[in-house]
């Protein structure tokens, strides 16, 4: 405590250069934090993946333009174009889904106030909570291979159910604190497993995705199944092929297409894709990345200099202790509470202005729950991050007063004079 309150005097004789190494601690950990969220969100999206990144393949358009012209075909077209990918060797699996998102009533459930406030999504207008859930089908389902414990999971009944019929549905992590297995949601929606914390498509003409610790799966009803305008729909924009290594996508696309169709479909390689936008957004990002080592840099040498500075302008008190049996690591020591005061007060202040400079994003990320380079948070990992590079930097400057304090001795700081 005593070592505190001198070091507390310390920083307070010394302010100037004390508040300059804030401002410099602020800026230069705020921009670490933006740079640590996105590569954050980079090994995320290359590992955190339920889909397969190597054999998924995405069915996507080439334009959507005024709407999908489904008068033109038919429904059988559409069925021979799934036997055919069904019947093809090249395919594994296939599957479809939409995306919907289930209103929570509370009239129908006890609903807690976090919760409640938690997935309240403000940004769409809406006032009361929702749940983003992925509708598929079940051969789409089974493409997943989820490993739940016997008897979790959707049954096979549960996809011949009509819409408004009570079915099993998978929730995300986040609703272990609030339900158990067998709770009801909305009166219809039974728990019958949780997902694991990864992500999912949930646009196949997006380069983002749903998390899943928020969402919920729910079986496709069979009148939405067979209904022509979904499965025309569906076939344009939520179709997932799970494909054998050196599979023919010439072949394949040519199955995929109707003939006549203004709109063009292809394939695109779901583990490419993630591919592509992990590396372009870690070349964007380049810049803020040598802003980081830059600050790191700067920031050892403001701690040494300044801390040399302080010690030539105490240097009596110094001496003084050391003829009074303080050893040079007690004096080190006494340093490193000063400068870690400092590095702790710019921590802070750097998060507060993180999170007043990225506070739409922040409250957009944290109510859509969309994986994607750009979904900044303050979670733990983060947190860690920004401490360790703190740490780094603290321990490298203590190395090198060190270095410096070693050489000292208490007649030359004294002066002689005691």
């Amino acid at each position: 405590m005593l070592r505190i309150r001198n070091a507390v005097g310390a920083l307070n004789s010394r302010w100037v250069i004390s508040i300059l190494l804030l401002i410099q601690f602020t800026y230069g950990l705020s921009t670490i934090t933006g740079s640590v969220n996105i590569f954050y969100n980079l090994s995320y999206l290359s590992n955190q993946s339920i889909l397969d990144l190597k054999s998924t393949f995405l069915v996507v358009p080439d334009k959507i333009t005024g709407g999908l012209l489904k008068d033109k075909f038919n429904q059988e077209q559409v069925k021979n174009i799934y036997t055919e990918l069904g019947n093809n060797p090249d395919v594994v699996s296939y599957g479809t889904y939409y995306e919907d998102t289930v209103l929570l009533d509370p009239s129908k459930d006890s609903l807690d106030s976090k919760m409640f406030v938690e997935l309240t999504k403000t940004n769409l207008g809406f006032d009361e909570p929702s749940i983003s859930a992925i509708v598929l089908d079940e051969n789409y389902y089974q493409l997943l291979e989820l490993k739940l414990k016997s008897g979790q999971g959707l049954m096979e009944q549960d996809f011949n159910k009509n819409r408004n019929e009570n079915v099993h549905v998978l929730v995300g992590s986040y609703f272990k604190k609030y339900y158990k297995i067998g709770d009801v949601i909305n009166s219809q929606y039974t728990i019958n497993g949780f997902l694991p914390d990864k992500y999912i498509v949930n646009n196949n003409t997006s380069n983002t995705y749903q998390k899943l610790d928020k969402s919920m799966l729910i079986p496709m009803s069979k009148e939405i199944y067979n209904d022509y305008n979904s499965m025309f729909t569906r076939l344009h924009l939520g179709t997932i092929l799970k494909l054998r290594e050196g599979a023919n996508l010439e072949d394949l696309t040519e199955i995929i297409r109707l003939p006549g169709n203004d709109v063009s479909l292809s394939l695109k390689s779901f583990g490419e894709e993630i591919k592509q936008n992990v590396k372009e957004n870690a070349y964007i990002e380049i810049p803020q990345l040598i802003l980081g080592i830059s600050f790191i840099i700067f920031s050892v040498i403001g701690i040494v200099v300044t801390t040399i500075v302080s010690i030539m302008i105490r240097k009596r008190e110094f001496g003084i202790k050391l003829a009074l049996g303080e050893s040079k690591i007690g004096i080190l020591a006494q340093i490193i509470i000063e400068n870690s005061i400092i590095g702790i007060t710019g921590v802070v202040l750097s998060l507060g202005h993180f999170l007043w400079k990225y506070s739409a994003l922040l409250r957009f990320s944290s109510e859509f729950n969309y994986a994607s380079a750009l979904d900044y948070k303050l979670n733990g990992t983060i947190l860690f991050f920004v401490f360790l590079v703190l740490l780094v930097i603290i321990v490298i400057s203590s190395c090198i007063v060190y270095l410096f304090i070693r050489k000292l001795d208490p007649k030359s700081l004294i002066g002689g004079m005691e």
